[in-house]
C-alpha cells in the first residue's frame, strides 16, 4: 500500500446526536464541530469534529430502526470504522482484495460532497472507509 492511505476519521456511533455534538463542543469548542449531514442511503445521520489538523472523530447517528448502524447502538457498539482518504478509490480497493478485505457496496456520501466511498472488512473484521479524494 506505501502509505497511500491517508488517515481521516474515526466513525463512532451514538444514541443521541444533540447530546454528542453537545459533548465535543464542551471539550474542543464550537468551532471544531460541523453541521449535522444527512447520509440518506445509510440512514444515518453524521456530524465531524476536528481532533487535529485533517484528523477527525465521525458521529455518527440512525434514522431509522431498519439500519444496521441502530442494531449496533442497541448492542452497545460505539467504535465504528476508520476513514481514510484515497487518490484512486478502484486501484486501491483491487490491492485490498488481494490482502483478504472484503468490500461492500460503493456510495456516493454527502458528508464527502457526493465523492465516491466504499467501505471495506478487513481479514480480522475490522470496518474501514475509503474515501476518494
Amino acid at each position: 500500500m506505501e502509505n497511500r492511505l491517508q488517515f481521516h476519521h474515526v466513525g463512532t456511533l451514538v444514541e443521541n446526536m444533540a447530546d454528542a455534538i453537545s459533548h465535543y463542543t464542551d471539550l474542543f469548542g464550537p468551532e471544531s464541530v460541523s453541521p449535522v449531514i444527512a447520509i440518506g442511503s445509510q440512514q444515518v445521520n453524521v456530524c465531524f469534529v476536528k481532533m487535529a489538523n485533517e484528523s477527525y472523530i465521525e458521529l455518527v447517528e440512525s434514522c431509522g430502526e431498519e439500519s444496521v448502524v441502530s442494531k449496533m447502538v442497541k448492542k452497545k457498539v460505539t467504535y465504528y470504522h476508520i476513514g481514510y482518504k484515497v487518490d484512486n478509490i478502484t486501484s486501491t480497493v483491487s490491492e485490498l482484495e488481494q490482502m483478504d478485505y472484503r468490500p461492500m457496496d460503493y456510495f456516493h456520501s454527502e458528508a464527502f460532497e457526493g465523492k465516491r466511498c466504499i467501505f471495506l472488512f478487513s481479514p480480522d473484521m475490522h470496518l474501514i472507509e475509503l474515501i476518494e479524494k
